[in-house]
């Protein structure tokens, strides 16, 4: 009985500790509000995946992207200087989306954070999303609009409309 009890205890505390992204987001987390907070902000279009993760992901039937290339179309905020950027996405155990949830040729607004250190993860002055919150929009070009959780009434907004009420 006592060891049971154990083996169950042991295997909540390591239920626990092995989920790596554990998000409630206490505040309004949709793209008009990160994006106000955020030092850089663009409309950009994605070039290639330039990096890719050793281990396989289930439910991924290609070898899973950890970073891709951007080209900036627009810097709405920020002292980016560079044309082109790479972002950094999940290898399994961040709150990170998967870069292979970006598709190369389509175009994002994004609100990225900047990576202040060179690390496994990443290298200083890339960036990289957080999934706790809404730092990105897929954009359809053709009619200018940008799609996902743009506030908490909305899940579309107008490039123009995003364009009048960003903060610079």
């Amino acid at each position: 009985m006592k060891k049971s009890i154990w083996t169950i205890i042991l295997l909540l505390i390591l239920a626990q500790s092995t989920y790596a992204c554990d998000c409630l987001c206490k505040n309004d987390c949709s793209f008009s509000v990160v994006a106000n907070e955020m030092e850089f902000v663009a409309l950009i279009k994605v070039i290639e995946y330039s990096d890719f993760l050793d281990e396989e992901i289930i439910g991924y039937d290609k070898k899973m992207p950890f970073s891709m290339t951007v080209e900036i179309i627009k810097q709405y905020k920020g002292t980016e200087s560079r044309k082109r950027i790479k972002i950094w996405g999940d290898d399994g155990a961040q709150c990170r989306p998967y870069i292979g949830e970006f598709n190369i040729g389509e175009c994002y607004l994004i609100a990225p954070a900047l990576i202040r250190e060179n690390s496994e993860l990443g290298r200083k002055d890339d960036y990289d999303f957080f999934s706790c919150w809404t730092d990105y929009m897929i954009i359809d070009m053709d009619k200018r609009i940008a799609f996902g959780e743009y506030s908490k009434n909305r899940n579309e907004i107008a490039l123009r409309e995003f364009e009048n009420q960003i903060k610079k």
